[in-house]
């Protein structure tokens, strides 16, 4: 049993000395943040306080089934709340109880479970091709007596088709782990069902977590059922980079990505010719073809007026 005040004075709370008459001017609640805890791990306790808080009498701790680490102090947290922490560790499994005394008067009570833990790994992998659109799956993890002690969502798609999502902090035990099936998931394929889960519930009809991680795995696969639209392509991201995000987009909304961009660029006054671009052969230009088309045609056009005029001066001088 270890006095607060006796905390106080090795540094680890302070405390302030009352009449025993104050202590019906407060109340006192102690529970533990997490529970179950890892057998040689510490278990936190808090201690609120509420109503007289300017002023606290010393309390005392007494820990029952395991062993009183420390003690932090009681701080102000809200208008007549003050909350301070008390750590308890336990070296085997069982429980350990925390109680909170003025003098010989026990005024709140907590305990805390520890207990072997390990992590429960479920993988989820869609077998349905590098198409398959994205999906997400739920599941539900029980307890041996039937009782849910955990739900979670697992992600796929085609470009990620496998998914692992881990629980940790589970008792030492045995446990089921079932998906739960939606409007067009089923045990078997039939009209109307688009992706089929030969297991729905873990392989074992329970699975026992007796190690620091244990695994199981689910496998679904489409159905004939399944809509040829329900699949995603992946294509260049041609977005702005979203609010925040520092630097340009590769390719700007309205532009060609460069694996598709053709030919060569045209340099500019005084400029060199700056490299080709795109991943396809560059073509010979037509633009310059052109140009040089239209400049002979001009100039065609412009020499035969001159020409037939000085063929019309010419005779007539050899006339005259």
């Amino acid at each position: 049993m270890l006095p607060l005040a006796f905390a106080a004075a090795i540094g680890l709370v302070t405390s302030y000395s009352t009449p025993a008459s104050a202590a019906n001017s407060f109340t006192v609640s102690v529970s533990p943040n997490v529970e179950p805890v890892a057998v040689g791990s510490t278990a936190v306790f808090t201690i609120r306080v509420e109503g007289q808080t300017a002023l606290l009498p010393s309390f005392n701790f007494e820990v029952e089934g395991g062993t009183l680490a420390g003690v932090a102090s009681l701080d102000p947290t809200a208008a007549n709340v003050a909350e301070g922490s008390v750590f308890v560790t336990r070296d085997s499994e069982g429980t350990a109880r925390l109680n909170v005394l003025f003098g010989a008067q026990v005024l709140a009570t907590g305990s805390a479970r520890f207990a072997m833990l390990g992590t429960l790994n479920v993988s989820v992998t869609l077998d349905a091709g590098p198409d398959a659109a994205a999906r997400t799956w739920r599941y539900e993890v029980l307890s041996s007596s039937g009782k849910v002690v955990g739900t979670f969502s697992a992600g796929t798609s085609g470009d990620a088709p496998s998914s692992v999502v881990s629980l940790p902090n589970l008792p030492y035990g045995f446990y089921t782990v079932r998906q739960i099936l939606g409007n067009d998931t089923r045990s078997s394929c039939a009209s109307g069902v688009f992706y089929q889960v030969a297991s729905p519930v873990s392989a074992q009809t329970t699975l026992e977590l007796s190690s620091a991680a244990a695994a199981v795995f689910f496998t679904i696969t489409p159905c004939p059922d399944l809509p040829a639209g329900l699949s995603v392509s992946v294509p260049i991201d041609t977005l702005a980079p979203a609010a925040g995000i520092l630097g340009e987009a590769d390719v700007l909304p309205g532009e060609t990505p460069i694996s598709e961009v053709r030919g060569t660029r045209q340099a500019g006054p005084g400029d060199p010719l700056p490299p080709s671009v795109g991943n396809s052969r560059p073509v010979e230009s037509t633009r310059t073809n052109l140009f040089l088309f239209f400049l002979v045609i001009g100039t065609m056009a412009t020499l035969v007026p001159v020409v037939a005029w000085s063929a019309i001066t010419v005779r007539a001088d050899g006339k005259q």
